[in-house]
């Protein structure tokens, strides 16, 4: 018996890498354009970005997108030695 019922993870707009965009249905264009309009505040600055209007954006949250927290504190901070693709971030670091 399968489970229709079962939720996929979400997938955050503000942390997430080429791969986890690609699995929303982003080309890599278009997931390299999300990347470069972070940090997404509201589901509104996805229309900065080319080819992306309202319909998508409902179709990207249809398929696991959720926005998640803006990239913030020292760890995240751009200049910091850290990396926000990194699983351990900057940690061990100075």
């Amino acid at each position: 018996m399968t489970d229709t019922g079962a939720q996929r993870p979400a997938v955050y707009l503000n942390t997430a890498d080429l791969e986890a965009l690609a699995r929303l249905g982003l080309d890599e264009d278009e997931a390299r354009a999300v990347i470069a309009a972070r940090p997404l505040r509201e589901w509104g600055d996805l229309k900065r970005v080319e080819g992306i209007d309202q319909d998508r954006i409902n179709a990207l949250k249809s398929a696991g997108a959720d926005l998640g927290g803006p990239s913030s504190g020292p760890i995240r901070e751009p200049g910091s030695g850290g990396s926000a693709d990194s699983p351990a971030g900057n940690l061990g670091r100075a």
